[in-house]
Order: structure tokens, then sequence, then C-alpha cells
């Protein structure tokens, strides 16, 4: 009995281990097969993760979000703007000087503006050296003149061509022109030296309208003027200088009687422009 069963638990306790060695084998070789596919899966996530990344970049780089530019091309515009209202001649001046602005010595003196020989304290011109141009009659003059009355900028006249007015009229324009651009309201004056009428004077008034006429020659009072504005802007005039006019049937016409003979014969073209003060435009002889 003894030997019988010592006999049989051999193939038993044989079986036994063989099976333990088996599963454990397997579970090994499992385990291992299981870590390089969790490894793997791990580095594919990872992969796909920057490659998203990625593409968001280069689409943010190719399509990027949209920006406001408005406010950029204002301000682009405004000083565009201010740039070009600085080199035209308006009823705000020209440049760094403004009608009724108070003149100085050291004023003068940072703008690079030189006075003509006067002895006239009170009424004067200055002018910039570095703006002159040549004319074909008198040779090189000043593009542009200052006149100083009472110590404030009174008149501003452009002699040069080449600068622009703001109502796009230039020095050499034909009267014709000169007309349309203030739709026919402009007064006619015949210089007083110009018997046959070829030197004239077209004159617009700005920001104001008159109440009561004055005699040719003869300034304007500030009581027969009225503004027609409400920021109480400086009461200006514009004169046009014309040469190469004809006689016409008046010496003077005002904006409100022109008739359509006296507009077919106004001929000539323009030889200066003046902008100022009524007091500045109807002084005959200038500062003499």
């Amino acid at each position: 009995m003894l030997t019988f069963h010592s006999k049989s638990s051999l193939p038993i306790i044989k079986t036994a281990v063989i099976s333990t060695l088996l599963i454990g084998t397997v579970q090994l070789m499992t385990g291992c097969d299981s870590q390089p596919s969790s490894s793997n899966n791990d580095g594919i996530a990872q992969t796909n993760t920057v490659d998203k990344d990625m593409a968001k970049n280069d689409e943010m780089s190719v399509n990027p979000p949209p920006t406001d530019t408005s406010a950029m091309d204002k301000a682009q515009t405004n000083e565009a703007a201010d740039i070009a209202n600085e080199q035209t001649v308006s009823p705000s001046g020209y440049q760094n000087l403004s009608f009724g602005q108070v003149i100085t010595p050291e004023l003068l003196s940072s703008l690079g503006m030189t006075k003509a020989k006067s002895d006239n304290e009170q009424c004067y011109y200055v002018s910039n050296p570095k703006l002159s141009y040549i004319d074909k009659e008198y040779g090189e003059r000043a593009s542009m003149l200052y006149q100083i009355i009472d110590g404030k900028v009174a008149l501003i006249s452009i002699q040069d061509p080449s600068i622009p007015f703001y109502k796009d009229i230039n020095v050499g324009n034909s009267a014709t022109a000169v007309m349309k651009a203030h739709n026919d309201e402009l007064s006619y004056e015949v210089d007083k030296y110009a018997v046959d009428g070829d030197y004239y004077s077209l004159i617009a008034n700005v920001n104001f309208k008159v109440i009561k006429e004055s005699s040719l020659g003869e300034s304007l009072k500030d009581e027969n003027i009225e503004l027609n504005n409400k920021q109480d802007k400086l009461p200006l005039q514009i004169e046009y200088h014309v040469k190469g006019g004809q006689k016409l049937n008046d010496y003077q016409i005002k904006a409100t009687e022109w008739t359509a003979d006296n507009k077919s014969l106004l001929k000539g073209e323009v030889e200066s422009i003046d902008m100022g003060i009524p007091e500045a435009i109807y002084l005959v002889e200038g500062c003499s």
C-alpha cells in the first residue's frame, strides 16, 4: 500500500510543477507583450498631440486673427490731412502762421522769416527766403508774403503758381475759373491805375456777409459785417489780382449785380492771390 501511494504521487507533483512553470511563463510573456504595447500607445498619443499643435500653429500663421485697423487708418488719414493743410493757404493760415496771430522778433527768427526794409513799424511785410521762385518778368521773387499790421498777421499773399490754395485756384488760372470756384459770387473792382480795365480784382467774403456796402477802396467796418458762423471766426476776404482784362461797363460790380453780358466779357488770368482781413484787403497802396 505504501509503495503504491509513493509511486502514484510523483506524476502529480511533476504535473503541478510543470503547470506552475507554464503559468509563470505565460504571465511573463503577457507582461512583456503588454508593456511595449502601452509604451507605443503613449508615443502615438503624444505624436498626435504634437501634430495637432503644429497644425494649429500653421493655421494661425496662415490665417491670423482679424485685427481692427480702423483706428490706425484714421490716425494716418488725420496726419496726412494735417500735413496737406499746412501746405495749403486757407482761412487757417499757412504753415505756422495764422490770421490774427501776434508776431514777435523771436517768432520770426525761429521760423526763418525776414522783415522787408520799411520805416513803417505799424505795417510791414515778412517772407521766408527759402520760399522763392523765378518769375518771367520780375526774376526771383518771394513765393509768399505776410503782411503784418499792428503786430498781427493781417494778410497772406501768394505769388508763386506752385503754392496751393484751398479753393483749388492757382496763380495763372483764368478769371472764368475763379468765378466758377466761387459760384459767381464775387465783387469786381478795377485798379485805380488801370483805366482800360486791364488790371482788376475779384473779391470774395469769407466767414461773413456784408450788411452795408462800402465805397470802392474803403475798409469794411465791424458794424457793416455779420459773421455767418457760430465759432466767431475772424472775418476774411480773398482778392484775386487779375491781369489781361478789358474795360467793362462798370468799374465796380457787386456780387449780386453780375449780368450775363459782363460775365461773358470777363477776361485775364490771376497774377496773385491775397487773403486777409478787410482792412488789409482795402489798403490800396499796401503798407506805403
